[in-house]
This record gives C-alpha cells, sequence and structure tokens, in this order.
C-alpha cells in the first residue's frame, strides 16, 4: 500500500514541513494524527501518509506522536474527564477526513463528554475526499467548526500537483461570524534564501488582530469598584462601563476593535451549581452561549474553571474577614475609653496613695515631717491635688526641695494623663466608634459563627476550616446590613476589602461602620470568564500580560482604589456632630457632681443647729482638704 502514498509527494512534503516548522517550534506537547476514514480504501490511504509523513519528520526528534483513530468510546470513569470548558486537552492535532460523513463523525468526538482537545488550539484538516466539488464539503466543515469555537483550522487540500491550504476569516469589513473558506495560500518551492518546497506565509494566519466592530456580548452587573455602569451621553439609551474591571475590558475592546453589547444581570447573580446539576445566572448564560464574557469580580476557583474558560488573573485584592462589631459604645463608656482597665488601676493607686500619705501625716504627731513633705504653709493638700490633677494651677507653691520635686513630679503625671485622655475623649466623642471587636481568627471560631461565603470560596473554607458552619450566599448585601446594623448577628463574612471601603463610602460619614479582623485571611486572584472553548482566549491573554507588564492594569485600580481610600481615611479623621446622646456621659458626670455639692450645701446648712454633724464636718474638711 506504500506506493499509493508516493502518488502524494506534495502532501506528504506539505505535512512533515507543517511538523517541522510549525508544530516542532510552536509546542511540546505530543501532536496528535487521528484518521476518520468511511472506506478500507481511505484508511488504507490515510495509514500510507501517516506512515510517509512520520518517516519524513521523525529524524528530525522536534516532537513525539500521537496515533489514534476513530474508534474511541468516552471514558466512563469521572475522573479521566476534562473540564467542558476546554481549560485543559490537547493544542493541536492532525485530522485525515474523506468525506463529510467522517467529519461528523469528528464533531460527534469533539462534542463527547470527555474530549481530550482544547477546540481553541491550532489544528491541521488533511482532506482526501474524490467528490467533484470538495468545497460544498468544506464550507459546512467551517460553519460547523465555527459554531463550536474552532477558529484556528486549516484545511489542507491537494490540487494539481501541490497543495492548496483553506481556512476562515470570521471578522472582516461588513461581515461578523463569517465561516466561507477563503484561499489562504499554497506550497510551492520556497525562493532564495528558502531551500525547498514550503509555505511563503505563517502557517495559521492571525484571525483576531482586527475584529471590525463586531459584536461580542458581555454579561455583569454594577459591583463597584470594580464594575461601574452608567448611562452613556452619546448613544441614546446605551450603557457605558467603568471601575477596574470596566476600564479594562474597554481597553481590549478598543484594541482587538470589537464592540460590546452589555447584558445586565438585576438580580446579580453570578451562578450557581444546583445539586441536580442546573445552572443558573450568569454561569447558565456562559454555558448556553449566550454572552461571550463575563467579569464582575470573579475570583478564580476550579468549579468555575471546569464550567467557564478563565483568562490570566490580571489582579489580586485581599479578603478580610467582617466580623460583628459589638454594638456602639454607650456615653458613659466612651468616657471610660481613652484609658484601658490598667492606666485607670494607676490613677486610683497613685490617688488613693497620695490620699493615704496626707490622712497619716495629718494625724501623725511630726510637723517637721508633715512641713517636709507638704510644705509649711500648706493647709489644703487634698484640694491642691484634685486641683492639679483637674488642670488647675497649683494652689501652693512649697519652700522646701524635696516638696517641690513631690509636685513636679505629680504635675508632670497630670499634664501627660490629661493631654492623652483629652486627645482620646475628642476623637471617641467625635467619631461612630464600636465596642472593641475581635482581633484573631480563633476567637471567632471559639464562638461558632456562620460563615456567609459565595461560591467560589466555599471549596476552599471547607478544605482549611472544616469545622465551621458555612452557608454560600449570591450576594453579600443582606450579611453585610446585618453586621452594619445588629451588634451580633452570628455571622461572619470574608470580603475583599475594596468591597468593605465602598460600602463605607456609601453608607455616608454617620452610618456604623463594619469591623474585620486586622490580618487578611487570604489573596483572592481576579480572572475574566469568557464562554467554554472560546477561541479568544490566547488573544485575551497576551493583551493582559501586556497590559500587566506596561502598567495600565495597575493605573486602572489606582484611579478608583485611591477615590475610595482617600475618603475613608478622610472619614475617620473628620469630626462628626456632637450630639445630646454623645455628650449623655459628661451631662451625667456633671449631674452627679452637682447632686454631691447640693449635698454638702444642704449639711453645711444644717450644721449649726447640730453640733455631731458641726463636728463631723470639721474632721472632714481638716483632714480630706
Amino acid at each position: 500500500m506504500l506506493a499509493s502514498g508516493v502518488h502524494n509527494l506534495s502532501l506528504v512534503s506539505a505535512l512533515v514541513w507543517a511538523i517541522d516548522n510549525y508544530y516542532g517550534m510552536a509546542t511540546s506537547t505530543p501532536l496528535a494524527v487521528v484518521q476518520f476514514a468511511t472506506s478500507r480504501e481511505s484508511r488504507g490511504h490515510h495509514n500510507d501518509l501517516i506512515d510517509a509523513m512520520l518517516l519524513g519528520s521523525s529524524g528530525s526528534g522536534r516532537i513525539q506522536f500521537l496515533l489514534e483513530d476513530d474508534r474511541m468510546e468516552a471514558s466512563d470513569s469521572p475522573t479521566d474527564m476534562l473540564p467542558t470548558s476546554g481549560v485543559a486537552g490537547r493544542p493541536s492535532a492532525i485530522w485525515f477526513l474523506d468525506s463529510l460523513r467522517a467529519y461528523l463523525r469528528l464533531e460527534m468526538y469533539l462534542n463527547q463528554v470527555g474530549s481530550p482537545y482544547k477546540r481553541n488550539g491550532n489544528f491541521l484538516v488533511i482532506y482526501t475526499g474524490t467528490e467533484d466539488a470538495p468545497m460544498e464539503s468544506i464550507k459546512v466543515m467551517f460553519r460547523r467548526l465555527l459554531n463550536m469555537y474552532v477558529l484556528n483550522v486549516n484545511v489542507f487540500l491537494p490540487r494539481d500537483g501541490t497543495v492548496e491550504l483553506y481556512t476562515d476569516y470570521p471578522y472582516g469589513p461588513r461581515r461578523c461570524q463569517s465561516s466561507l473558506p477563503v484561499f489562504y495560500t499554497a506550497f510551492q518551492k520556497l525562493p532564495p534564501p528558502g531551500k525547498g518546497f514550503g509555505l511563503t506565509k505563517p502557517l495559521f494566519p492571525k484571525k483576531l488582530v482586527n475584529m471590525h466592530g463586531c459584536e461580542l456580548v458581555t454579561a455583569t452587573f454594577e459591583h463597584r469598584p470594580y464594575v461601574i455602569i452608567d448611562d452613556d451621553e452619546r448613544v441614546p439609551g446605551g450603557r457605558i462601563i467603568h471601575g477596574i474591571e470596566g476600564m479594562m475590558f474597554r481597553s481590549l475592546a478598543e484594541r482587538m476593535n470589537f464592540s460590546i453589547k452589555l447584558v445586565e444581570r438585576k438580580d446579580k447573580d453570578r451562578g450557581l451549581v444546583l445539586p441536580d446539576g442546573n445552572l443558573t445566572g450568569i454561569v447558565k448564560m456562559m454555558v448556553d452561549g449566550e454572552a461571550n464574557f463575563t467579569f464582575v469580580c470573579f475570583m478564580y476557583s476550579k468549579a468555575r474553571s471546569d464550567l467557564m474558560l478563565p483568562s490570566v488573573s490580571y489582579t489580586s485584592f485581599p479578603i478580610v474577614l467582617c466580623i460583628p462589631s459589638g454594638g456602639s459604645m454607650t456615653p458613659m463608656q466612651r468616657l471610660k475609653r481613652p484609658f484601658r482597665y490598667i492606666i485607670w488601676s494607676c490613677i486610683l493607686v497613685s490617688l488613693s496613695f497620695g490620699l493615704l500619705v496626707i490622712l497619716l501625716l495629718r494625724i501623725a504627731p511630726v510637723p517637721g515631717l508633715r512641713h517636709l513633705v507638704m510644705g509649711r504653709h500648706n493647709r489644703v493638700p487634698c484640694m491642691g491635688m484634685w486641683y492639679s490633677l483637674l488642670n488647675g494651677p497649683a494652689m501652693h507653691n512649697p519652700g522646701r526641695n524635696f516638696a517641690r520635686f513631690l509636685l513636679v513630679v505629680w504635675l508632670v503625671q497630670t499634664l501627660v494623663l490629661r493631654a492623652a485622655y483629652t486627645g482620646q475623649l475628642y476623637l471617641l466623642l467625635q467619631d461612630v466608634q464600636m465596642k472593641a471587636p475581635l482581633t484573631q481568627l480563633s476567637e471567632v471560631l471559639e464562638r461558632g459563627y456562620e460563615f456567609h461565603i459565595m461560591s467560589a470560596l466555599q471549596t476552599v473554607f471547607r478544605d482549611s476550616l472544616p469545622n465551621v458552619n458555612v452557608r454560600v450566599v449570591t450576594t453579600y448585601e443582606e450579611s453585610l446590613y446585618r453586621l452594619r446594623d445588629e451588634d451580633d448577628p452570628r455571622i461572619v463574612v470574608p470580603l475583599l476589602q475594596p468591597t468593605i471601603d465602598q460600602f463605607a463610602v456609601r453608607n455616608g460619614p454617620n452610618s456604623r461602620r463594619l469591623s474585620v479582623l486586622p490580618d487578611p485571611l487570604m489573596t483572592a486572584p481576579l480572572t475574566l470568564y469568557m464562554r467554554p472553548h472560546s477561541y479568544l482566549k490566547r488573544r485575551i491573554d497576551r493583551l493582559l500580560m501586556a497590559m500587566m507588564s506596561s502598567g495600565i492594569i495597575f493605573r486602572y485600580r489606582r484611579m478608583y482604589l485611591d477615590r475610595i481610600e482617600v475618603q475613608v481615611k478622610r472619614r475617620k479623621m473628620e469630626p462628626q456632630a456632637l450630639t445630646l446622646w454623645r455628650l449623655a456621659g459628661i451631662f451625667v458626670c456633671c449631674g452627679m457632681l452637682h447632686g454631691l455639692a447640693s449635698l454638702v450645701f444642704i449639711l453645711e446648712h444644717l450644721a449649726p443647729r447640730h453640733p455631731r454633724l458641726q463636728r463631723s464636718l470639721d474632721r472632714i474638711n481638716r483632714y480630706v482638704a
């Protein structure tokens, strides 16, 4: 049967040139060679061509070959099946076909569950049909292949002693999604300095450099600061996207020259895989082919990548854990909060020690020691101590060095305490402060809070924290409002840091803020998803990497993050209007002091008529004042 292959020397030479000059250089994965024959004669002819091709190209040792035929069945083991999104699989193959019926068998092989091919790869179809009008069959092939998102495919057609290459250009002037076969080039003798038989053009032409304004459908919804959707003033009734990911996608559309048809999901449902296998939301739209792209703060996850084709990750953000705030502080807590228990204890110990020393010196019959410590003419040492503590001047200046030293130490201590207390009290009265929240993840786990997470984080949390109570939600809005408004809703929410800052900006300066753990839980890479087997992936990935290398994505990121971060910091520092409730603690203290003063006034008024009361007041005035 080898003699029949010898009559196709031009086709064999073309295959050897394609292998040596493209597949042997462009990829290190094995090259699949598959034949789909509908007759014994065609199978023998294909075998002869394959034998001659391997004999001519294997000597270079540049690539391994994987020989297959059409007698293949889908794997019954779920672990052997590749994802239906086309994220993994063989990126190249050479298919031998002898008729349109053989192509239909190839199509069934590509569509079957667990097919090993990435349809956005580069493929060659060797057509050996003997019909009078092979272009009609080739036209049907291109149309059906394009419907399956197989774009980079060339048909080798032997004609008139040479091999012609046909391909299709879906995007061009005044045409979109065109599948008409176009003559690309033909193998010929190479002009000098080239040698032998080959092509003067690349084997696979670039088809996505310019999409000529063709429309691509994008499914998304507004999620600031990543995606912002506004009315387009230039187009009546049109919508335009901004934000970090919105600006990035607009740059891709401008560079590739395609127009954006925006489909907004009003329910903001990214999509889930239900227990019965059905899909919801944007994921369902992508799998059903209703949209070409989706992006709305999509974190990369294996579950999504098995259904939709992801791009390279173009940015990442830290995930922090939003925790219950514990409620706003009461007015009395605001007065106590500037100092912790240790400082308040030290102040009470100092005051108690001072009062005890004064009392002992008053009782002790040692005037010299009393004059040494308090001064000779200091008749009201307790009053002077209280007066200086409350920012009053020293009522008596001692004349001895030791008493002066004690006074200076006390004044320095009260100065530092008053300055620290006044500064912190000002911030607490001006800000919407919460009670001291939790600070560590272990504290959250001990309290048994319920984690409200998106489906993309479900696997991560179940693997890393197997004993926590996890609830999958489609949107965070309800959970965030519960954390803001309730003192202890018994839930926590892992969320990207910019989302929390945007939530604080949206709620205004006078609302309660969300509390978060000080340390991030992890870093989440964001990605753009395409429909399964999208041929746009390679082009999109190259442009995204170029945008990252040139700093364009970082520029878009800072454009929007700087706005909200500055607003959040400014609102934390800006004073808030003082309300009667915030000053209630001060009013309560003033009322208690007024009550004490009224009691003293009444006792002093009754003292002249009650000798025992008079003696008690005199003793108090002597030892306390």
